[in-house]
């Protein structure tokens, strides 16, 4: 039987939730959190072949939004095209 996605997600945050130093424990909700939005939109970027417009509406949200998410996530400019490897080296 193939593993679930929350099995997974189990496994590799809690990995991830115990390598945090002590000072980053209070924010372990919003650091998890993003670091999944950033690996959720970097596989459907790469999926879509970097076409924005076509990633928004695979994610569900607006064109406008995938840019401030982008940017927020500090994904923007020439780091683009090594969103993917930003996020899996994380």
């Amino acid at each position: 039987m193939a593993a679930t996605l929350y099995e997974f997600l189990k496994r590799d945050i809690k990995k991830m939730v115990s390598g945090l130093g002590s000072q980053d424990r209070g924010n372990i909700y919003p650091l998890v959190m993003q670091e999944i939005e950033r690996y959720i939109i970097s596989l459907v970027l790469e999926e879509t072949k970097y076409n924005h417009l076509r990633a928004a509406r695979a994610l569900g949200i607006s064109r406008s939004t995938l840019y401030r998410k982008l940017e927020g996530l500090g994904l923007v400019g020439n780091s683009i095209v090594n969103v993917r490897e930003q996020a899996v080296s994380r």
